[in-house]
């Protein structure tokens, strides 16, 4: 009678924890994932991957604990293969490239900029590869299995406008996530101590961008983390809690949720409802010279129609003229700001002498800020992409459950 495949698991797993490190480093395999291998190699250069691109400082514990989050990393990455091989998905080197290109920006460095930091770090180009040929082959996958599945309705979509709309007149946080995922972890202990390096490293100034893309199984993961500007009611009411009690700068101390342990980064914060500072005015500054006179500055003003016509005129009468374009009102110089604050487009401030001359402030547009712009697509999408992001955890759980993994 065969053992079942998840107590050969079981058996390799516990003969794979007896072999001394001495003889897997000779062996040269750190794993067999269904019968493909991963090697010492390919996890060593993947551990390297992490730190020359989030800049963590490269101890020997910190080594050691990376060893065991990229191990698992990579068989989770074999297993994402196997599956999107299933139904014959394939990447193109032009995918991978347009992604790395992409990643490259993020750290304002050009393609060929980044494939010259690898090479100069002994870091082999197909490591990064990798990497980006997983993720990508995944979502694909993802996307083809589980996108048919979800339904959301218009009064879904209805309930989180709302919400939304009652968020615009309440403080409002800008704020950045990194979301472990707790069944890529052997104990409770090592998330702690995980998440607590991710938060001492991140407090000595590494790049929460780099740390996120790295760890983070959230839906922000590609985008560094960044949830935008939002209110603490549109959170997790645990992550919300803490959230209020934090300043802009803070990172958060590990929170967990049953949807794994969250790390916050709080970037800012500001009230709610529109901000009058961040209208924004494009206003025509005329000077006149004190021997200009009272009566033409008056008919100046009163024969005015367009700024383009009184850019002219006031050069007729010798003027000096300025035209800001359009900047925020809290951009402007002090005595712009209170001439023109409570003017529409069109309007002009009384005269206003200083010094010698006497000034004329046009309002030549005003656009002003209507705070967060709410779109119902955008809500749409964002529970698209926390639905399907909890399916696919879903689905690769049970592929764990299912495979047959050799540590060695």
């Amino acid at each position: 009678m065969k053992p079942s495949r998840n107590l050969r698991f079981a058996l390799a797993l516990c003969l794979a924890t007896a072999l001394p490190a001495a003889a897997r480093d000779i062996e040269g395999i750190a794993a067999v994932v269904n019968d493909q291998v991963i090697s010492l190699y390919d996890v060593d250069q993947r551990v390297d991957l992490f730190f020359v691109s989030s800049g963590i400082e490269k101890t020997p514990e910190m080594t050691e604990r990376m060893r065991q989050q990229v191990l698992r990393a990579l068989v989770d990455e074999k297993l994402q293969l196997q599956e999107a091989q299933r139904v014959e998905i394939e990447i193109e080197s032009t995918e991978i490239e347009e992604r790395m290109e992409l990643l490259a920006k993020q750290d304002d460095r050009t393609l060929d900029g980044i494939k010259t930091f690898l090479k100069d770090k002994a870091i082999e180009e197909e490591t990064m590869q990798a990497q980006i040929r997983a993720e990508l082959a995944w979502n694909q996958f993802v996307r083809r299995s589980f996108s048919g599945r979800i339904k959301i309705g218009e009064q879904e979509i209805d309930e989180q406008y709302e919400k939304a709309v009652k968020a615009v007149n309440q403080t409002r946080y800008l704020v950045s996530e990194i979301l472990l995922n707790l069944d890529s972890y052997s104990s409770e202990e090592q998330v702690r101590q995980l998440s607590g390096e991710i938060i001492k490293q991140l407090q000595s100034g590494v790049a929460f961008p780099a740390i996120a893309r790295q760890f983070s199984i959230a839906p922000t993961a590609a985008q560094g983390g960044q949830l935008g500007w939002i209110s603490a009611d549109q959170l997790n009411p645990r992550l919300s809690q803490v959230v209020r009690q934090m300043q802009p700068g803070q990172i958060s101390p590990p929170i967990p949720t049953t949807g794994g342990i969250y790390i916050l980064a709080l970037v800012d914060k500001r009230a709610g409802g529109n901000d009058p500072a961040k209208n924004k005015f494009d206003v025509l500054t005329v000077g006149f010279k004190a021997n200009t006179g009272d009566k033409k500055i008056a008919k100046f003003i009163s024969d005015f129609r367009t700024c383009r016509r009184a850019q002219g005129d006031a050069k007729k009468l010798k003027a000096d003229v300025k035209r800001s374009g359009l900047k925020e009102l809290r951009a402007l110089p002090a005595p712009v700001i209170q001439a023109v604050v409570n003017l529409e487009a069109g309007e002009i401030a009384p005269p206003l002498e200083a010094g010698d001359t006497t000034n004329v402030y046009i309002v030549c547009d005003r656009k002003d800020d209507l705070g967060v712009d709410i779109s119902r697509e955008q809500i749409a999408d964002n529970i698209f992409a926390q639905r399907i992001a909890v399916m696919a955890r879903r689905h690769l759980r049970d592929l764990r459950r299912d495979a047959v993994v050799e540590y060695r």
